[in-house]
């Protein structure tokens, strides 16, 4: 079964620069975008998928990053799954004083190289999450 991650990410164009910037680097990873928390969540705990990573934009709408971040990492299945937050130094913080890190903080690049920079550190994380 190939690599899958999971964006969760209300823009659709920040949507299509990631997943441009995947299947540049490696075709075989497949990205599925959520919207929103709300529908991640749902996507997550019905267990229809288990994704090789997750990406998480902090502001998105429904349920915000940080609780989704909470959730997948209180969860005794999901916490297993690396999750990369988009975050700047200030809400590096805030996220770290909850207790429940992310695997990697990544700073929301601004063009396709930008993405590809960011797509070869996620695709890395799906290659350690596909190995265990």
């Amino acid at each position: 079964m190939p690599a899958e991650i999971l964006y969760v990410e209300d823009n659709p164009g920040e949507v299509v620069l990631l997943r441009e910037a995947v299947r540049k680097l490696n075709e075989n990873i497949r990205l599925v975008s959520a919207g929103d928390g709300e529908v991640a969540l749902e996507l997550l705990l019905s267990e229809s998928m288990r994704p090789s990573v997750i990406v998480l934009d902090l502001n998105i709408p429904k349920v915000d990053g940080t609780e989704v971040l909470k959730a997948v990492k209180s969860h005794r299945e999901l916490r297993v799954v690396p999750t990369v937050v988009f975050a700047e130094k200030a809400a590096r913080r805030q996220i770290e004083m909850t207790g429940f890190t992310p695997d990697l903080f990544l700073t929301k690049p601004m063009d396709l190289d930008g993405y590809t920079i960011v797509a070869e550190k996620i695709i890395a994380l799906c290659a350690v999450s596909e190995s265990s």
